[in-house]
């Protein structure tokens, strides 16, 4: 004889569970971030426009919504969803009708909140709300809300080319955030996404999705390596500045020529540089740990 259903149990088993709750939630975030970067400024590009903008915004993003999708189906218990899962993801779904990236930052970052604080949160489950808050910060800090902050580094940045000029012979002056070269009679502005700030953000969440990809949680002594990932592409990024103020001809080359590929691969391989350093020692890292053994 079967058993008996009774009305608790009916309503208990129409209630959406846990990890459906949770994949509807990342997919909502995930549709609204790459939405707002494929429209991009608010024209209707073309599919090869759309292509160039996701490939634009950073290979580590493409690294970190796999990542994410990979472990969506295991971030949490399985059971029926509770109110505060449910919850999130309607308020999550609210907050993204707004077609911002901002908007798209706040859902991630208050869905990355309730992996990180739900009792029922796998490991998985944590490890994607880091992820989350990551995309998100990285959302934040280049948009422009942070520009004043962009732009007050911008003028550090121009003093600091105009100094690294002068030690290979090359006068330079720096006016707020322009730097003169004097030498060739040619000068540049540095405007907020060319400030050495800038890529901090993504140069966190590479740094963030290449421990977990290893299979390693962040840890408290990886920040030290994490602070020179940001001292290395900070000293790229001026490197390059002093290559872009040096003439006309150099400038076209590094910022519209093939010397924008050259610089994206070191910024790249700096990326994956630190964090594979920081794991190396590591028994834990699985990535590493076939590899040497």
């Amino acid at each position: 004889m079967p058993p008996t259903i009774g009305p608790a149990d009916a309503g208990l088993s129409r209630r959406i569970g846990s990890r459906e709750a949770g994949g509807w939630s990342v997919l909502i975030v995930a549709v609204a971030f790459w939405a707002n970067i494929v429209r991009g400024t608010g024209d209707m590009p073309g599919f090869e426009a759309m292509v160039t903008r996701v490939l634009d915004n950073g290979a580590f993003d493409v690294f970190a919504w796999t990542l994410v999708f990979a472990r969506t189906a295991r971030m949490s218990e399985a059971g029926p969803a509770s109110w505060r899962q449910m919850s999130t993801a309607f308020l999550v779904g609210a907050i993204v009708l707004a077609p911002v990236r901002v908007a798209a930052a706040a859902a991630l970052g208050v869905l990355g909140v309730l992996l990180l604080t739900d009792r029922r949160t796998l490991k998985a489950g944590r490890d994607v709300g880091l992820v989350l808050l990551a995309l998100a910060f990285e959302t934040i800090w280049t948009s422009q809300l942070l520009d004043p902050l962009q732009v007050f580094v911008g003028r550090a940045d121009a003093a600091t080319c105009a100094f690294l000029s002068g030690l290979l012979h090359t006068e330079a002056i720096a006016h707020a955030n322009v730097v003169e070269n004097l030498s060739t009679n040619f000068s540049i502005a540095i405007y907020p996404a060319c400030a050495s700030s800038f890529p901090l953000a993504g140069v966190s969440l590479a740094f963030l999705v290449m421990c977990l990809y290893q299979g390693r949680s962040p840890r408290a002594q990886h920040i030290f390596w994490l602070g020179l990932s940001f001292i290395a592409s900070i000293l790229l990024t001026e490197i390059r500045l002093v290559l872009l103020a040096t003439n006309r001809s150099s400038y076209l080359w590094w910022h519209d020529g093939p010397g924008v590929s050259i610089y994206a691969l070191a910024a790249l391989g700096l990326a994956v540089l630190f964090p594979i350093l920081a794991t190396w020692n590591d028994p834990s890292g699985k990535l590493l740990a076939d590899v040497r053994g």
